[in-house]
């Protein structure tokens, strides 16, 4: 009875959730903001092991994954306590990440149940390569990302195959027998028949089989029936180990599968695995179902000549007929040697004499046929069409930022298709000695030497593309060099596009350093004056690794990296490396204003700490939705001659020692973001009180109008109020009808230093107030802003500045609100906004 009182007392005297003092909000913002930077910090850190320079193993990545699971729950429990368990949904969201990347560090493929059985090319999931095999996922990245013409198809994906070993109940009895001959107890090949036979008299379970039959019966297609094996063609090969089928017909679509499975278990791939140091329950098979291409021409392509005789060329393979000829060396082939730069000139045509084809046979598999007297010393594909497939394997290098071989086809129409991209693998003498490459480079003028700091290591070459703002990006050319003064997160759509990334500012541990190592793309920051050194339109060539650029393009450098980059990634800790940072690294939730801008949308842990930084900042930007948490808190109210009726709230750190009672001046501020922008807004001839000539349409606009009709309005709480620390500023300013938000935040390192701005309302028309709005944009871009605008609203954001930077910003962003406070009513046309925009300038240098 003495316990139940006192729990009873307990829940009595419990403060109500919307009553937590206020200071503890922005203690766990603190926090908050220390493990958003951690996290990132591993994930840089992550990204660095993956470019090959440093030794790991499997307990650093099991450590780091462990620390980066629990600072994300701190992250999530403080984004809950400032929002009072909102977001309680992100514990399930953290789950569905972390249980997979767990399961890859045991070695076990995590398929959750909903996952599906059979999946398009067109619609599979680009983040889920263990469900689709590493073939058909690079096929639905080349369709879905960079939209080149590949054969419909579908696949049966692993969770197929899963399924398939429960029905027959397979998995127990093939563990055993690999167990067996990992023992010693027999060998591959006895290993090789038992497991395959199992598989072959199996029985397709029925949901399965009524997927598969709809999928091969659509349009009466013939189908080429690939591998997709778990890492095939990704992070590894497996050549020519596991089955290929091709022109089966619809009815045989489920013992082609079949046999595909089997071909999982080969002695071949047995061996080629345990080389591999692929754990067991690391082999799954996904299978590839294509339309045959009655092709007309096939081939392959390399986009490095590793036969190194022209280190800047590539070189296609062509042979009449179906592909085989080419892939399994059958017969005499075509050989175009083509120039890597544009135009690609065809720098050698050697035509064969081919005498013999593969065809597709009536009813269903192939036969050898004669070539046609007339064709068969003739050349089989026009110099059209081989710029066109030159282009294509490109595009497809620098995506897959590794040197590819990519299998092609040519129809009886002339059309060209893509039937299949991996890395290419390169012989060791490919590998040009390390002196000779650097007696090579010794020959070309070096711009930049020993300067900047390495986000990812690489080399990278072509065209300097300096990029200030959104149009630019628009204009960025693929394959050029992006040059640029700070590493905004906004310039991340283009990076997959940039031969490579030069910065004067920026961290690399920020989030465009992260995209930049997704990516694979060479990355300097803190190179200072690149803008101004390296101007648009220099070819250039990007050593991120030894902290130099070149004059020009260094062709020997450039196929020297592509063939060395590739010596560290068959060892296993870099393959499971890999595939962690594809669950970690990539960054989908980019719109807040999207609708999947939510925890069930979060597919990535670069995903996650992104939207839960956003809605912290969000709730902290809708401050007077707080003040009702108030509890014995002392507030001041600033004496200036400017009449804001400012009230301000220090949270340690923001203010004087000597500053007592209930009034405080400008210069007894500490806050170095709110000293910052009282600088600007206090400026001569920033804070004007004449009045403003107000035409009859304003005027009467203003007088119409009232506080509720702005959005947003509702949330104001009556005065002007200013949340401040040393290192941080929140302010909410209500000039008149205009209603300014700043977050802002100046730390030692950049990495912790943001602004958001937010502008709303007026006294006029909406039309007049957009005009503001696009003043205020064009203004805020200069300045390197991240800027969005919806009618009369304006939300900007820059991140990551060092503290010189984050004060010039917001001295500007201060003269920027006194400008504008009577703006709206001045702006009669459109043809108003560049002539105040140079008048702002006139006073105000652009970044």
């Amino acid at each position: 009875m003495l316990q139940y009182l006192h729990d009873l007392w307990k829940r009595i005297k419990r403060p109500k959730p919307g009553l937590v003092a206020f200071p503890e909000i922005f203690e766990h913002f603190q926090e908050l903001l220390q493990n958003h930077q951690r996290v990132m910090e591993l994930i840089a850190d992550l990204g660095e092991k993956s470019g090959g320079e440093y030794i790991f193993d499997r307990k650093y990545l099991a450590d780091t994954i462990d620390e980066m699971h629990t600072r994300l729950l701190h992250m999530v429990q403080g984004l809950n306590l400032i929002t009072s368990g909102r977001y309680l949904e992100l514990h399930p969201t953290l789950d569905r990440i972390f249980v997979p990347l767990e399961s890859e560090l045991r070695g076990r493929l995590s398929l959750a149940g909903e996952m599906p059985r059979i999946v398009s090319l067109a619609e599979a999931p680009l983040d889920r390569p263990e469900l689709t095999g590493g073939k058909a996922n690079n096929l639905a990245v080349i369709i879905q990302n960079l939209q080149l013409p590949v054969p419909p198809g579908f696949v049966i994906t692993t969770r197929a195959y899963r399924l398939f070993l429960d029905h027959n109940q397979l998995e127990e009895r093939i563990h055993a027998w690999l167990e067996s001959w990992a023992a010693g107890e027999q060998d591959e090949r006895q290993t090789s028949r038992q497991i395959q036979y199992s598989i072959l008299a199996g029985v397709v379970p029925q949901e399965a089989a009524t997927e598969i039959k709809r999928q091969a019966g659509k349009g009466g297609a013939y189908w080429a029936i690939r591998s997709s094996a778990y890492g095939e063609d990704g992070e590894l090969t497996f050549a020519g180990l596991h089955e290929s089928l091709l022109n089966v017909p619809p009815r045989g679509v489920i013992q082609a599968y079949k046999k595909v499975l089997a071909s999982l278990y080969s002695p071949e791939a047995l061996v080629y695995r345990q080389k591999m140091g692929m754990l067991g329950e690391e082999a799954a098979m996904a299978v590839l179902a294509q339309e045959i291409v009655p092709s007309r021409v096939s081939g392959l392509m390399h986009t490095l000549d590793i036969s190194a005789e022209e280190c800047d060329c590539l070189v296609v393979y062509a042979s009449w007929g179906l592909g085989r000829t080419v892939a399994e060396g059958r017969g005499l082939v075509d050989r175009f040697v083509v120039e890597r730069v544009y135009p690609h000139r065809i720098r050698r045509q050697e035509i064969a004499a081919k005498k013999t084809l593969v065809r597709p046979q009536t009813g269903g598999g192939e036969e050898v046929a004669q070539v046609p007297q007339e064709e068969r010393e003739a050349a089989t594909l026009s110099e059209g069409q081989v710029h066109q497939l030159v282009r294509w394997a490109l595009t497809l290098e620098r995506y897959f930022k590794r040197p590819q071989e990519v299998e092609w086809a040519v129809d009886q129409n002339g059309q060209c298709f893509i039937l299949q991209s991996r890395g290419l693998l390169f012989p060791k003498v490919a590998a040009p000695p390390k002196q000779d490459i650097c007696e090579s480079c010794a020959q070309y003028p070096v711009l930049l030497r020993d300067t900047g700091v390495v986000a990812h290591a690489g080399v990278g070459a072509g065209v300097v593309a300096q990029v200030s703002s959104d149009l630019d990006m628009n204009r960025f050319p693929e394959g050029a060099v992006l040059v640029t003064k700070y590493t905004a997160p906004w310039l991340a759509r283009i990076v997959p596009r940039a031969a490579a990334i030069i910065a004067e500012r920026g961290s690399a541990a920020g989030h465009l350093a992260t995209i930049a190592r997704e990516f694979r793309v060479p990355t300097l920051v803190g190179v200072e004056g690149a803008t101004e050194f390296l101007k648009e339109g220099m070819q250039i060539t990007v050593d991120t690794k030894g902290r130099i650029v070149y004059d020009g393009r260094v062709n020997e450098l450039l196929q020297y990296e592509l063939v060395q980059s590739l010596a560290f990634e068959d060892a296993p800790e870099f393959r499971l490396l890999r595939r962690l940072l594809s669950r970690i690294a990539p960054l989908h939730l980019i719109d807040p204003t999207a609708p999947d801008f939510n925890p069930p949308g979060c597919r990535s842990v670069h995903d996650v700490i992104r939207f839960i930084h956003e809605k912290a900042v969000e709730e902290l930007m809708d401050l007077p939705g707080l003040v009702k948490r108030f509890k014995g808190v002392h507030i001041f109210t600033l004496v200036s001659d400017i009449p804001l009726g400012l009230k301000i709230l220090d949270l340690g750190g923001g203010i004087a020692p000597e500053a007592a009672g209930s009034n405080l001046y400008p210069e007894q501020i500490r806050s170095a973001p709110m000293k910052a922008l009282w600088e600007g807004l206090s400026g001569p001839g920033v804070w004007s009180t004449e009045p403003v000539p107000v035409d009859f349409k304003g005027m009467m606009s203003s007088l119409s109008k009232t506080w509720a009709e702005t959005p947003g309005a509702a949330t104001v709480s009556g005065f002007n109020l200013a949340v401040i620390t040393e290192t941080y500023m929140n302010l909410h300013l209500r000039l008149g009808y205009h209603f300014n938000l700043v977050d802002a935040r100046i730390d030692p390192d950049p990495q912790r230093n943001h602004i958001y701005f937010r502008f709303v309302g007026g006294v006029t028309d909406l039309t007049r107030r957009s005009r503001r709005a696009q003043l205020l944009a064009n203004i805020l871009s200069h300045y390197h802003f991240k800027v969005d605008t919806k009618g009369d609203l304006v939300v900007a954001k820059v991140l990551h500045l060092p503290r010189e930077d984050q004060e010039h910003r917001l001295r500007v962003l201060g003269r920027l609100i006194g400008f504008t406070r009577q703006l709206d009513i001045q702006l009669r046309s459109d043809e108003d906004i560049p002539e105040f925009v140079e008048a702002f300038f006139e006073q105000n240098t652009p970044a």
